[in-house]
């Protein structure tokens, strides 16, 4: 088809063309390389939503548990969750747990310095210093949240990205235009996918045109009926009603 070309994610043209397809979330989940073993410790897995990770938490019986109940202050937090799922594979999150260990050092250096110069320093001053040397503040999160309490972030209960997601993941056709208004394609699909879903279609594909003033039109040459929105035009209920009504006539 002559001006036809694929746009927006190409490498998942053919997820855009089944609705049998389509996954129940925008985009598949971010890599998590688990460096601290969180998941692994609950027995979920990285794209648990909130609620799963504290039903492992209760069937574990977490709340007896120092090190499982540090672990879900962190997950059902969205934004140190989205910190521990960025971490690098090989690195560590720092955790109460690490800080504990930090401290215990420290105190130890801090005795052996105030004995051998009759000074009074404490744990928290050599890490201070430390902190002040390196420009690397481990304590920052001893103030971040009750100790008492868990902070779940005020998210809804679902997995946190670690980046922000594409307005629309899949590609699109593109037939003499150049338009790239992923948001609305993404409205055209959705709509056309529910609209086409009782007619018997569960195969086809969309995309943007400017061969004509139609606000739409449906080419069947490739196989399956691919549903072009006019470049300009805008996505309304009775279009998208329209359009179905045509792929399946």
């Amino acid at each position: 088809m002559a001006g036809l070309q694929i746009s927006g994610r190409p490498e998942h043209i053919i997820i855009s063309t089944s609705t049998a397809l389509v996954p129940a979330e925008p985009r598949p989940a971010p890599v998590v390389h688990d460096v601290n073993g969180y998941y692994a410790r609950l027995g979920v897995a990285p794209t648990a939503t909130k609620r799963e990770i504290r039903e492992a938490y209760q069937a574990l019986d977490g709340q007896s548990d120092v090190e499982l109940t540090e672990i879900l202050r962190v997950l059902i937090n969205r934004e140190r969750r989205a910190a521990y799922d960025r971490k690098p594979p090989g690195s560590t999150f720092i955790d109460r747990a690490a800080v504990d260990t930090i401290l215990r050092q420290a105190a130890i250096h801090a005795a052996r310095e105030n004995a051998e110069f009759g000074t009074g320093r404490t744990a928290r001053d050599i890490i201070e210093t430390l902190a002040e040397e390196t420009g690397n503040p481990v304590l920052h999160f001893l103030a971040s949240g009750s100790a008492d309490g868990f902070d779940d972030g005020g998210t809804r209960d679902r997995h946190p990205s670690s980046d922000p997601p594409a307005a629309w993941p899949y590609s699109y056709l593109l037939l003499a235009s150049t338009c790239d208004d992923v948001d609305r394609m993404a409205r055209w699909r959705e709509g056309l996918a529910q609209a086409l879903a009782g007619r018997g279609c569960t195969h086809f594909a969309v995309g943007f045109h400017a061969v004509s003033d139609q606000p739409f039109i449906v080419e069947r040459g490739l196989g399956i009926p691919v549903v072009f929105l006019h470049e300009e035009a805008m996505v309304t209920g009775e279009l998208i009603t329209a359009a179905a009504t045509a792929v399946v006539a």
